[in-house]
């Protein structure tokens, strides 16, 4: 009888229906999780922003556009162009002015499951749509009544 080395072709096949099935758990897992970390980027860039509403507010009595606030480097210069982020499309709302301002981070397709918006309260809000928050949406870490 001969020395025979190697894998027999089933026992191969084995390994990559393992390897299949190991992946047919992890990757719904990755997209979930990427998700969870694009609405935090979101969040995070949004009290950015309102920090520099605060800033625009305190040194120039009024608040100012995200391409202002870009121009004036309360803001990355990027911002005065690129308005998307981690999937995320991010935009003025409305007219800002020394009374009030509103920024909003809307997901594309596959960057998350709620949108967000920082006004002049500070407040983050979000809402499980891919539109624009209203500003008496739940804020970001509460949970709504029904």
């Amino acid at each position: 009888m001969r020395n025979q080395k190697g894998f027999s072709l089933v026992e191969l096949l084995i390994v990559v229906a393992i390897i299949g099935i190991i992946a047919a758990i992890a990757i719904p897992s990755l997209l979930a999780a990427r998700k969870a970390a694009n609405e935090s980027a979101a969040i995070g860039t949004l009290r950015a922003f309102g920090s520099a509403e605060a800033t625009a507010l305190s040194l120039d009595g009024t608040y100012e556009t995200m391409s202002a606030m870009a121009g004036k480097s309360y803001i990355d210069a990027q911002w005065a162009t690129a308005k998307t982020r981690d999937n995320y499309d991010f935009a003025d709302i409305g007219t800002p002015d020394n009374s009030t301002f509103g920024l909003s981070a809307v997901y594309q397709t596959g960057g998350g499951n709620r949108s967000f918006r920082v006004g002049f309260d500070y407040v983050i809000r979000s809402v499980n749509a891919q539109s624009v928050p209203s500003a008496t949406d739940a804020p970001v870490g509460t949970v709504a009544s029904s």
